[in-house]
């Protein structure tokens, strides 16, 4: 039985079957005390399937006629397979739509990752629980050295294997469970606040406010972000609450949230912001920032403000519901207000539309308006 890639090719079709047979019909056994053979393990899970299903596909990958790989397959394995799996396989590859060859795919096809049911991540975690993943790797090498002579068998020189991915998939599930963790995501940092206080009204007043919320995490965008704006009066206490939530944060961020209220009670000598996100997506770069706001237009009106614009999704499929959110800011870039506006039955791709948007709170000195575009990331995944 060959062991090493570098001799697996030029070999004699009688030498192959030699080869497979030797290493279909040995023992291979880990974990001292429990004495575990990888090679029969438990009935639908075992190497007799695991090769068989692994040649007939490399046979196929080679241009092989189905009539061919099933002789070559019945003459080569049938001392050592038993006649009910060769037959069953043989079977399952004649009708590739069935339940039979769907489950010896998901079983032993060359595409797999931990913890999916297949044999060899199953056998790579029983090699992690033996404390013996090098006897584990010598398995797979052996494994593909066979397969590979028989895809380089004689005169053939493939330019690609079905095989040589059972190894890709194997040191892939492998770097991914012995990867160092991830650290904790950083916190969300409220970078600014500002805002404007209307007249009052009896015991009430309009506050309109802007809070600047960064994501600090340049490869995870925040999810379900909860918001608390806390107002408070000279004495120093709580006024109200502001509870809020965001959907999603793009990584590396600042998103100018902005919020118009009617506040009852003292009027307000100090505001406070946190920002906390429920969870975090492993997420390389920004994706919420395909939403434009074009031809915005601010103009006072008697008792507070009017924002518009023209809302533009780039997006190839429609976000259900959005929201605006937006800052007033001075020639110093100072938060002096902000308000938001729902678009509820949401924006169609190439479809651009109107949007108006109004303060309750005269707002003086405007020099700029800054905005961002929330809504819930996931739409863009969704079939």
């Amino acid at each position: 039985m060959e062991t090493e890639f570098q001799n697996a090719t030029g070999k004699g079709m009688g030498e192959v079957r030699r080869d497979i047979t030797d290493f279909l019909s040995t023992p291979y056994i880990i974990h001292k005390t429990k004495q575990i053979d990888l090679c029969t393990l438990v009935e639908d899970l075992n190497m007799h399937e695991q090769f068989s299903f692994a040649l007939l596909s490399e046979a196929e990958a080679q241009n092989w006629s189905l009539e061919d790989a099933e002789s070559f397959y019945r003459h080569t394995c049938a001392s050592v397979i038993s006649p009910t799996v060769i037959e069953s396989m043989i079977a399952a590859f004649r009708n590739r739509e069935s339940e039979e060859y769907l489950s010896y795919a998901k079983r032993y096809g060359n595409r797999f990752t931990a913890l999916d049911g297949s044999y060899w991540s199953t056998v790579l975690a029983l090699g992690i629980d033996a404390e013996d993943i090098a006897s584990v790797l010598r398995y797979l090498r052996l494994f593909t050295v066979c397969l590979m002579e028989f895809a380089y068998m004689e005169d053939r020189n493939p330019e690609a294997t079905y095989t040589w991915c059972y190894y890709e998939s194997f040191r892939q599930m492998l770097d991914e469970l012995t990867k160092e963790p991830d650290p904790e995501p950083l916190p969300l940092k409220v970078r600014a606040l500002g805002g404007t206080a209307g007249k009052r009204e009896k015991d009430s007043y309009m506050l309109s406010l802007g809070v600047d919320i960064e994501n600090p995490n340049e490869d995870r965008m925040a999810r379900g972000v909860q918001i608390d704006i806390t107002l408070k009066d000279r004495d120093g206490n709580i006024i109200t609450v502001i509870g809020d939530k965001l959907e999603s944060l793009d990584p590396g961020v600042v998103y100018h949230y902005g919020v118009t209220r009617r506040i009852r009670g003292a009027g307000v000598a100090s505001i406070a912001a946190v920002a906390k996100a429920a969870s975090h997506l492993k997420l390389p770069h920004p994706i919420m920032k395909h939403v434009t706001l074009s031809e915005l237009r601010l103009r006072a009106l008697p008792d507070g403000m009017q924002l518009s614009g023209t809302l533009t999704g780039e997006y190839d499929t429609p976000l259900r519901s959005i929201s605006l959110h937006y800052q007033l800011l001075s020639g110093e870039n100072k938060i002096l207000g902000g308000g938001n506006e729902w678009i509820l039955n949401g924006l169609e791709p190439a479809s651009p539309r109107s949007v108006i948007s109004k303060l309750g709170v005269p707002v003086k000195d405007v020099k700029k308006v800054v905005y961002s575009i929330d809504f819930d990331a996931m739409e863009l995944v969704k079939e």
